[in-house]
């Protein structure tokens, strides 16, 4: 069984090398923490035998009811009753788990065994490790963006991007049948949102903390991609624009009503435990001023927040159901504490009523 190491703090810090904190001013408003989807998923990773703790956390419903969550660094195995984990826990770099029509949990889909467990999306002998973007339905399968990056040495920021990956799963089972290099370079990470609207979908990128943008036709997000220069589109990824600053690795961006609303966490200052909402009035923007909606309560000297995604096919009518991740920068309080990998789930009201101020 294979020994853990940093690979959940690398995760993490493609956002950022420094934890910060935030500048902005304002009190956030009041939130409610949507206490069956936390409820849920603790319950599910202290059960053990699959998905005990991991990142990302984005959900794309199936045509038949399911939804897959689909995770980045996941820890697997047992969780023992005091909520420690076994120094040796194994980790796979992505993994799926399903939920059933009822709501409930059902199995972790990922490579390998049991014992020695593998991701579910990767090339054998590449060397690169693949981390989710987001997915969507076409027609009979799902379709999932990885970007991939590779390990250069024995530090904790010691990888690189090394490009983005199509991972298409037939459906009803869900099994990985093709895995399609999409001619893209290697400074984007591709697919951090994924919006269908008006005929396209518009594969939405961060790049340093600066947002891209993509599309392709509905269903065809096998290619060719083109891309948003700021006053149209190209079909050459140099002549894509930069739309936005401070943005996570991970990100949403939701349509509500006639507006676009993308979330994240505020990277502008390094990690932050300040979450925002920009808004547009089209999928290629201008996004204006930010607005706050929630300060995470985990964030310390030691512990990080980060990618904050939107879930609306779970939310509301005037509410938005947003997840972020928490991370502790010390590996070994993952171990004492599964419960810290794990997602957060909060309902934010929406519109919200206080403007950024920092």
């Amino acid at each position: 069984m294979r020994r853990p190491s940093r690979i959940l703090v690398v995760a993490a810090l493609l956002l950022s090398a420094v934890v910060a904190s935030s500048g902005i001013a304002s009190v956030p408003p009041r939130v409610a923490p949507v206490g069956g989807l936390n409820e849920l998923w603790n319950s599910y990773g202290d059960q053990g035998g699959h998905w005990t703790g991991g990142d990302r956390t984005v959900s794309v419903p199936l045509p038949d009811g399911r939804t897959a969550w689909l995770f980045s660094d996941t820890f697997l195995g047992r969780v023992n009753p005091d909520h420690s984990r076994p120094p040796d826990s194994p980790i796979a770099r992505n993994t799926l788990v399903v939920q059933r029509p009822d709501g409930t949990l059902g199995e972790t889909l990922h490579g390998g065994t049991a014992e020695d467990p593998e991701p579910l999306i990767g090339l054998p002998g590449s060397g690169e490790h693949y981390w989710v973007g987001d997915g969507v339905v076409e027609g009979d399968v799902l379709r999932v963006l990885y970007n991939r990056y590779r390990t250069t040495g024995s530090g904790g920021l010691d990888f690189r991007g090394t490009g983005t990956s199509l991972a298409t799963f037939r459906l009803p089972a869900l099994t990985p049948s093709e895995l399609l290099v999409i001619p893209v370079g290697d400074k984007v990470a591709w697919g951090s949102e994924l919006l269908e609207d008006g005929g396209y979908t518009y594969v939405y990128g961060a790049e340093q903390g600066h947002l891209r943008l993509a599309r392709v036709p509905v269903g065809g997000l096998r290619g060719p991609w083109r891309f948003w220069t700021g006053a149209g589109w190209s079909s050459h990824e140099e002549d894509s624009a930069r739309m936005l600053s401070g943005i996570g690795t991970a990100f949403s961006v939701t349509r509500i009503g006639g507006e676009y609303v993308l979330i994240t966490m505020d990277t502008s200052p390094g990690f932050s435990p300040v979450m925002l909402a920009y808004t547009a009035p089209s999928p290629t923007g201008p996004f204006g001023a930010p607005r706050i909606l929630y300060r995470a309560p985990e964030a310390s000297d030691r512990r990080i927040v980060y990618d904050a995604t939107a879930h609306p096919r779970l939310s509301r009518p005037g509410k938005l159901t947003v997840s972020y991740n928490v991370n502790s920068l010390d590996h070994a309080d993952n171990i004492a504490d599964a419960r810290i990998y794990r997602p957060r789930f909060v309902e934010v009201a929406w519109p919200p009523s206080l403007p950024f101020t920092g």
